[in-house]
């Protein structure tokens, strides 16, 4: 508690910065969203809640501001003792921001407004905290990005995906488990010794693993960021984000196929319905096992002989 204490005492303007985010929030709440589409509604916050609820794969989107708090409250060593300012060119960080909102309301396209809004909110600290606080805090707020609901345009990403890992496990359940399987596109069904069909799995879109992939991906640069200091070891992280996500979903069809051939199809659904978490711990072995690969060593401390004292005859 007193580390939070001490972060909130080390920022100026607290309460100019709490009026001006009100006043942000305010005009986004009545002026942010002129389609109607998902709601009713001028607030693009209302706008963004309508399109987590009805899109699982976007509420993602809900834990992203408290994973900012959480990774400024990780770096407070760095930025408690940042010389914080008021600095005058973040204004032109603020405009840009408007600029995107306008353009996003007046073309009917609310995420463009809630990149507009997450960018006013990063430009209004540094209006009041200064450049060094700005750079130090560049990617806990890229991180609101992943707030932007994008799973209305992924459908040609997810069929792909979906083939893909449907292809595999099957392949490797017929081909080292021994299990009769027919595959049909992405429909799977279990051979029966009369020539007849056993259980059906349909590998639908919510099983593509565009969710696992996504979070794995925003797993990777947040583990990224908080282990290393080297830029191509991040990148080799988020690089490995897909496939670390795709093996995790072969995985998981892999164990619903299993239990589907020996104990019938309802089953392997209810598997594939209740341990889904199998998906994430499998990513989330693989981010650790990578990070463990590409981990740091310590610079070596040069040693440095000290010159012989003369001898005296």
């Amino acid at each position: 508690m007193n580390d939070v204490r001490q972060m909130i005492a080390s920022l100026p303007y607290k309460v100019q910065v709490l009026l001006v985010g009100v006043v942000w929030v305010l005009l986004f709440h009545f002026l942010g969203n002129s389609t109607f589409g998902y709601a009713a509604t001028p607030s693009l916050f209302s706008w963004v809640y309508a399109n987590y609820e009805a899109n699982p794969d976007d509420s993602l989107g809900y834990l992203i501001p408290p994973l900012i708090l959480a990774l400024l409250f990780m770096r407070r060593d760095e930025l408690i003792p940042l010389e914080k300012r008021p600095w005058t060119p973040a204004l032109v960080l603020l405009a840009a921001a408007v600029v995107v909102h306008m353009a996003g309301y007046l073309v009917q396209q609310a995420r463009l407004s809630l990149l507009g809004f997450g960018l006013g909110v990063y430009a209004l600290t540094g209006l009041f905290w200064g450049p060094k606080w700005l750079r130090a805090t560049a990617f806990p707020f890229a991180l609101l990005i992943f707030t932007v609901p994008l799973t209305a345009y992924t459908d040609p990403l997810t069929f792909p995906l979906r083939l893909l890992s449907t292809q595999v496990a099957t392949a490797f359940c017929s081909g080292i488990l021994n299990l009769d399987l027919i595959r049909e596109g992405t429909t799977v069904f279990h051979a029966l010794p009369g020539g007849g069909k056993g259980f059906e799995f349909e590998v639908a879109a919510a099983c593509s693993g565009i969710r696992s992939m996504t979070v794995v991906f925003l797993l990777t640069l947040v583990f990224g960021y908080l282990q290393f200091n080297t830029w191509w070891r991040r990148i080799a992280l988020v690089v490995a984000a897909l496939p670390l996500a795709i093996l995790a979903n072969v995985i998981r069809l892999i164990v619903v196929f299993t239990v589907g051939e020996a104990w019938g199809g309802e089953a392997g659904k209810r598997i594939e319905t209740n341990l889904g978490f199998i998906t994430f711990l499998v990513a989330l072995g693989g981010v650790m096992l990578l990070g463990r690969f590409l981990r740091e060593t310590p610079a070596t401390v040069a040693t440095v002989a000290l010159p012989a004292e003369p001898r005296t005859e």
